[in-house]
């Protein structure tokens, strides 16, 4: 740090990694004011709120002891649903609309890194990400308590492992939304997802001894090829053992978190690399 004299008096500026932390921090703060008043967003919010409250009317053709357990899992559902929708479609659009704004080459020439860039937006995108999801949990929560049901601690375990899941998904929808146009980022970040959500069975057909994966060589490959680079992100979809009664350790949980959080460093970091190799000129 460094004390300069200007003509308002004395400030202090900051240097390396002070100096980098505001630079993201700025980009953080931009980046939720921007998200936070996209329709699209208000969209998404406004019909999971709707969807859940739909729920009260499901479980009213429920039987009586039956209608709690219906609203939970009608919103263990939907939650992760629309929180992940939510990520792939503005994680796609978001470097698209600096760009096609023209505020990125407003941007670009100041002092801050392309990476410092991509991390505040990808930082931003995901805090968005964590208040849609604590504000659905508390609507869930009050329509549980209107049938008689509660907001018990695997649940709320298994929340904290979608936040996980929307770090990963958000990086995943940054790293193609730096590599191609909104509409093909899209679509790959949805493909990434739906084959991530069912790593396991692809694993368990490469496992078999016949099937597509053992009569097709070069199938086996491709499967192969899926489970090495596609995450697999059924570690965070726990909501059937949830309703099953087991329960979510926090050792699970912490596992977890580990390796959805390396998995989303990788591909921040390749999303990165892909923006520093782009030319806005």
């Amino acid at each position: 740090m460094t004390a300069i004299v200007t003509k308002s008096g004395l400030e202090l500026h900051t240097s390396g990694a002070f100096a980098m932390l505001r630079r993201i921090s700025a980009v953080v703060g931009n980046t939720l004011r921007e998200a936070g008043r996209a329709k699209l967003f208000y969209g998404l919010l406004g019909a999971a709120v709707m969807l859940l409250g739909f729920s009260l009317v499901l479980s009213d053709l429920a039987l009586v002891d039956q209608k709690a357990r219906l609203v939970q899992s009608f919103g263990m559902a939907v939650v992760p649903l629309v929180c992940v929708g939510t990520a792939v479609l503005m994680g796609a659009l978001l470097l698209h609309k600096e760009i096609d704004k023209k505020t990125l080459y407003a941007i670009l020439p100041k002092p801050i890194a392309r990476g410092e860039f991509i991390a505040g937006k990808l930082l931003g995108l995901c805090a968005l990400l964590v208040i849609e999801l604590v504000a659905l949990a508390l609507v869930w929560w009050a329509v549980l308590s209107m049938r008689g049901g509660q907001m018990t601690g695997p649940i709320v375990r298994g929340l904290a492992l979608h936040v996980i899941e929307l770090v990963l998904v958000t990086s995943i929808a940054v790293f193609f939304s730096a590599l191609t146009r909104p509409v093909l980022s899209g679509l790959l970040t949805a493909g990434v997802f739906v084959v991530g959500r069912v790593t396991y069975v692809i694993t368990d057909l490469l496992a078999a001894r016949k099937g597509l994966f053992v009569e097709v060589p070069a199938m086996r490959a491709v499967g192969k090829a899926l489970v090495v680079a596609i995450p697999d992100l059924s570690t965070f979809a726990v909501a059937d053992p949830i309703l099953q009664g087991w329960d979510v350790p926090w050792s699970y949980v912490a596992s977890a978190s580990m390796y959805g959080l390396c998995w989303a460093l990788a591909f921040a970091v390749g999303a990165v690399l892909l923006f520093q190799r782009r030319d806005f000129t």
